[in-house]
């Protein structure tokens, strides 16, 4: 039977271990191993580490067992594996543009978060029907066909609030936020709380028949490999009423805003207008940081400076 390695930089990664800690724990015992990133360790030594630092066991990473996962279809398991599996940051972002009409800075006076419809999405792919299937024994019949209607109709009432783990993203920026002239928000995440996006390279389908449930997660946390660079978080909530604009407002806890932080091109009067709200309206106005955006002169990327 083969023995279950990991690669060292993986295990270190994983669990946020420095090279030099890792040869601190184990350099005293007779283990046998080069001190490499790329050197692999087994199960004896993986245990050993775990214990010594006392990480919980459903947070261990070994290799062979994650090769052997499928992620290609985004079921409820499979989204609940990718969180354990993935860093979860303790904060998650989302870009505003500074829109003529005000609906973003209302969010912001009135702590809500509004969860789109599907339709007004970029991507044209995004809770696509095709994801899943509706056949039965290989045929699709016509009660079939009504089954795959009534679904369609109930994407209709379902909201979805996008955020990411990156405040950086030159693109988001330039997509999200009017070509960087409006505001980012940072708010802090649960750990288990939200799911992120699973990303497939193929164009994968769960059947309605062997799991509504799964085919409802499927279609709305999947999404292309291209869309990768967004490490997208969604809240999703399911009882909108899409006559109702106002069941879309999802009142958020001011504790949880964290920062703001302005686009390279956003205006003096747009950041006066923000610092207003948070003044008139959030009793942790102090708390909440605020940053201005910049240029990197040497290379493509920006950077933050606080200025409260």
């Amino acid at each position: 039977m083969t023995e279950k390695v990991v690669r060292l930089n993986k295990f270190l990664r994983e669990h946020n271990i420095s090279l030099d800690r890792f040869i601190e724990i184990v350099s005293p015992f007779n283990f046998g191993i080069e001190f490499r990133p790329t050197s692999k360790i087994n199960k004896r030594i993986i245990d050993f580490v775990v214990m010594f630092l006392g990480i919980e066991e459903n947070k261990r990473y070994l290799i062979n067992e994650e090769e052997k996962f499928d992620y290609s279809k985004s079921t409820e398991g499979v989204l609940r594996r990718l969180r354990k599996k993935q860093l979860q940051p303790k904060t998650i972002f989302k870009y505003y543009s500074n829109d003529e009409n005000g609906f973003n800075l209302d969010a912001l006076k009135n702590k809500y978060c509004y969860h789109n419809s599907y339709l007004s999405f970029n991507d044209p792919f995004d809770c696509n029907i095709n994801l899943v299937s509706f056949e039965r024994n290989g045929k699709l019949k016509k009660t079939h066909n009504k089954k795959k209607e009534s679904f369609k109709n109930n994407l209709n009432n379902i909201g979805i609030c996008c955020f990411t783990g990156n405040k950086n993203s030159i693109l988001m920026w330039s997509h999200y936020s009017d070509s960087h002239k409006g505001y980012c928000l940072e708010f802090e995440k649960k750990e288990d709380e939200l799911y992120p996006v699973n990303y497939i390279k193929d164009f994968s389908h769960t059947n309605y028949y062997e799991n509504v449930k799964d085919s409802e997660f499927h279609i709305t946390y999947s999404k292309s490999v291209e869309w990768e660079y967004e490490k997208e978080y969604r809240s999703i909530v399911n009882n909108i009423d899409s006559k109702n604009q106002n069941s879309r407002k999802i009142k958020f806890n001011e504790e949880r805003l964290k920062a703001i932080y302005f686009g390279v091109n956003a205006s003096d009067e747009l950041k006066l207008k923000i610092i207003e709200i948070l003044k008139e309206n959030y009793s942790n106005f102090i708390e909440i940081e605020l940053y201005e955006t910049f240029l990197k002169k040497n290379s493509f990327e920006i950077e933050s400076k606080k200025i409260n």
